[in-house]
């Protein structure tokens, strides 16, 4: 699986473009449409899906613009849809926005999402940040994408709603410490980092 990472956002975040041949997926498709728009255009891709890791805006932005524009369908967690669809729970009322988005698939702890014949990502879900967040590993790439759950050196803040520090503590401890230390993290801010440094440096954990 290739990766192509756009960081040219108005907030910082990163979007992850995974692409296997001519099928793709994009992770939290931020605010840059147009940079996602022409990359796939320059690649000849065809989008199989919208993957969410949490329901904050600015991970959101222009979810509903890309949908529209792809006919992919929107993936999220279960537990996330309340949030996704409330601009005061997913924080863009803050930016005097409206940011409202309906998934139109939701997914569970363990489940797979088949990207292509050789390309898959395994869902871990991973509450604290947000109550639906979710990360996405692919296993036999030896990377995986974590949202605003795990940073480098530092996790998610849980002071804005449906968040709770020990539940992240435990997401972070139980479920991502568990894995390969060499696996490559690729979060939804700054650079990446790997699991083996963040079990070694990460005093936020």
């Amino acid at each position: 699986m290739e990766l192509k990472i756009i960081d040219d956002n108005r907030y910082g975040q990163n979007v992850y473009v995974c692409f296997d041949g001519e099928d793709a997926v994009v992770i939290d498709p931020g605010d840059n449409f147009s940079a996602i728009k022409n990359f796939i255009a320059e690649k000849n891709l065809r989008l199989k899906a919208i993957l969410l890791t949490h329901g904050h805006y600015d991970h959101t932005i222009c979810v509903n613009e890309l949908r529209d524009f792809t006919a992919a369908p929107v993936y999220a967690h279960a537990d996330e849809a309340k949030l996704l669809q409330s601009a005061t729970w997913n924080r863009s009322e803050h930016r005097a926005l409206d940011v409202s988005v309906v998934a139109d698939k939701f997914f569970g702890d363990g489940d797979v999402f088949i990207i292509s014949k050789n390309a898959r990502l395994k869902i871990i879900h991973t509450p604290g940040h947000t109550a639906g967040g979710v990360c996405y590993y692919d296993e036999e790439g030896g990377v995986i994408f974590t949202g605003d759950t795990l940073f480098r050196e530092t996790i998610g803040r849980t002071d804005m709603p449906t968040g709770d520090h020990a539940t992240l503590l435990k997401s972070v401890r139980e479920k991502l410490f568990s894995l390969p230390s060499d696996v490559i993290v690729y979060p939804g801010h700054e650079e990446s980092t790997t699991i083996g440094h963040e079990k070694q440096n990460n005093m936020r954990a």
